[in-house]
């Protein structure tokens, strides 16, 4: 089995670094939580996306959350962030959900010894 692009809404990339479908989930169906790609490696994403530029599409079509085994990919989202091609408020919101999140749902977590 292989992934493929669902062509009926973005010709061009694949939905976990997809605006469109992020547009979706947030202001059609009014999403608030947050959104964690698949692997970034995945198929569908390596033969659509370019690899120096998958995660920072992933950024900023919206995603909170990058799984990945790359940690290049990293540096590429810092030094976009810094060159400016990533916006503060893309990752001020991403990090104010992943923030809610953990408070939800980790707030009386307690580790077992």
């Amino acid at each position: 089995m292989f992934a493929k692009v669902v062509e009926c809404k973005d010709k061009t990339y694949p939905a976990s670094v997809s605006k469109i479908w992020h547009d979706i989930l947030r202001n059609n169906l009014n999403y608030s939580g947050i959104i964690i790609t698949d692997d970034l490696s995945m198929g569908a994403v390596s033969k659509s996306v370019d690899e120096s530029e998958v995660a920072i599409l992933g950024v900023k079509a919206g995603n909170d959350i990058l799984l990945t085994e790359n940690t290049n990919y990293l540096d590429d989202v810092i030094k976009a962030a810094n060159d400016g091609d990533i916006s503060e408020d893309i990752i001020d919101k991403a990090c104010k959900r992943i923030i809610a999140w953990k408070l939800k749902y980790f707030l009386n977590f307690q580790p077992h010894d």
